[in-house]
């Protein structure tokens, strides 16, 4: 049955009152407060991106919460303290993430080329070395692989410079693909990637190169059903058992993609000492 007008605005008075509907609106507040932030703390920790996050604010937000939490407890309301607290535990446990992975993103934006994020070449002038000592100690073989897009400057007449980049990460995402867990790849120059192949002599080498040229072939630049183009790639390896100087193992994968021929799409080149042939005749 429904109350009578005239009986409403005591039941109105009773509920405000005695408080029933501020104690169900203060539950609700703190729910609503802690499943925020509780959601925010897993997202993160999933996603691992703190983009758009303040460290400064969560700083703030925690103090006041705090704050709060000592309020509710001089007035005893335990809703306004205890959420208060489970949520200063939440932004606390998101400052600490954002932080963390702040940091995170500092030391990989140091490492990182900033468009395909394969690694930089000062990152891989400063990390090969040591693979290389790794490799000499361990008396494995190692291969240094220097690659270059060989059509990019052809893209960017016929597309434009957004279609020269998306040709740059579909490069870098493909040989991400082709290579094996073990390889390292930086890309060093804007058209050229060098690869360290560990535990990898030339023949193995120029297997992995074949299989990367495979990869690279099938791959395809298209701005219209008709406007495509095919990457094209050219490779020289150097491979060593001994050589611990990086610069130099580059310069002869360099002096190797040097020597295949640009009119070839696609194209492997070992590079060999002309002394030791020189020594062998």
């Amino acid at each position: 049955m429904m109350p009578q007008i005239s009986e409403i605005p005591e039941i109105s008075q009773m509920i405000f009152e005695d408080g029933t509907l501020f104690t169900y609106i203060g539950l609700a507040a703190g729910v609503a407060t802690v499943a925020a932030f509780a959601i925010q703390t897993l997202r993160i920790l999933s996603t691992k991106n703190i983009t758009g996050l303040s460290s400064y604010m969560y700083t703030m937000y925690s103090l006041a919460l705090i704050c709060w939490f000592a309020y509710g407890v001089y007035i005893e309301s335990w809703t306004l303290a205890i959420s208060n607290l489970i949520t200063f535990f939440f932004t606390f446990a998101i400052l600490i993430l954002i932080l963390y992975y702040d940091e995170e993103d500092k030391i990989e934006r140091y490492r990182r080329d900033p468009l395909t994020y394969l690694f930089n070449k000062k990152y891989y002038e400063e990390t090969v070395p040591v693979k290389i000592v790794e490799s000499i100690i361990a008396e494995k073989p190692f291969s240094i692989i220097v690659a270059k897009l060989n059509n990019l400057d052809k893209i960017y007449e016929q597309f434009g410079g957004k279609y020269r980049d998306r040709a740059l990460k579909l490069t870098a995402k493909t040989l991400e693909k082709a290579l094996r867990d073990s390889d390292f790849i930086a890309r060093i120059d804007t058209n050229k990637f060098a690869i360290f192949l560990a535990n990898s002599d030339e023949k193995i080498a120029k297997t992995v190169s074949t299989r990367v040229l495979e990869s690279i072939h099938d791959t395809e630049v298209k701005k219209s059903n008709t406007q495509t183009a095919h990457l094209e790639m050219l490779m020289g390896i150097c491979s060593s058992k001994h050589a611990t100087d990086l610069t130099e193992l580059t310069v002869k994968a360099e002096k190797a993609l040097a020597e295949t021929s640009y009119k070839t799409r696609n194209m492997i080149k070992i590079y060999k000492d002309e002394r030791k042939n020189k020594s062998k005749k």
